[in-house]
């Protein structure tokens, strides 16, 4: 039998097998699920957010998320890590109530060498190639693979340390780096692609984001 979690419920099922009876209904499945996951649950949800009830509350979210989306999950895709990015998602965007996230503009200085080709332009017009920018990071950003996506949010959207971020998605701070430093090769590439069909963008992606204490 498998250890009984947090409420003392067991099963001998694995979390792929209790999640294709869920999704024909099973809420009980559905209740051992959440015995042995709740507290890791919890856990990425607390290293985001740092507190205790923001991260229950996004602890509840992420499997109420997890049960609405039980129809789209696949059996090739392993439980515990399709919920885990529910989780830490939805602590992102419990972290974004909190706090003013910062403008896209500002996002972008981060990522890139916001510098504009050709000579001195009009602020109007800077700020209009600036936009498409904004809009060509944002459609890259939303092609990456999850894990590098999730790291450069955490990372430049969230502004949280390497440390915090490798213990809310469950890996080490090498492998943080190694996310954050593919993330930003791929939207380097997909910006430089858009220099030389518009004639502008950013000119380099930097290679080590700023800010003490968060080093990638």
């Amino acid at each position: 039998m498998t250890a009984a979690g947090e409420f003392g419920l067991a099963d001998a099922r694995s979390d792929e097998d209790l999640f294709l009876a869920c999704r024909q209904g099973d809420q009980l499945a559905f209740r051992v699920l959440v015995d042995r996951h709740l507290r890791m649950v919890r856990r990425l949800a607390l290293n985001v957010l740092g507190d205790v009830q923001e991260a229950e509350d996004a602890a509840q979210e992420a499997f109420i998320a997890a049960w609405r989306a039980r129809e789209r999950w696949t059996p090739e895709a392993r439980f515990s890590t399709w919920l885990h990015r529910i989780a830490v998602n939805k602590a992102i965007d419990r972290r974004r109530v909190r706090k003013a996230v910062p403008e896209s503009q500002e996002v972008i200085t981060r990522l890139a060498d916001a510098e504009v080709r050709g000579p001195v332009q009009a602020d109007a017009l800077a700020s209009l190639e600036r936009s498409e920018v904004a809009v060509t990071l944002q459609q890259a950003m939303g092609k990456l693979p999850a894990a590098q996506r999730q790291a450069l949010t955490l990372f430049y959207f969230e502004e949280l340390e390497v440390g915090r971020i490798a213990d809310a998605m469950g890996c080490s701070e090498q492998a943080v780096r190694s996310l954050l430093k593919r993330g930003r090769q791929t939207l380097k590439t997909r910006l430089q692609r858009q220099k030389k069909i518009c004639g502008y963008g950013p000119e380099t992606v930097r290679s080590a984001p700023e800010g003490a204490g968060r080093t990638a």
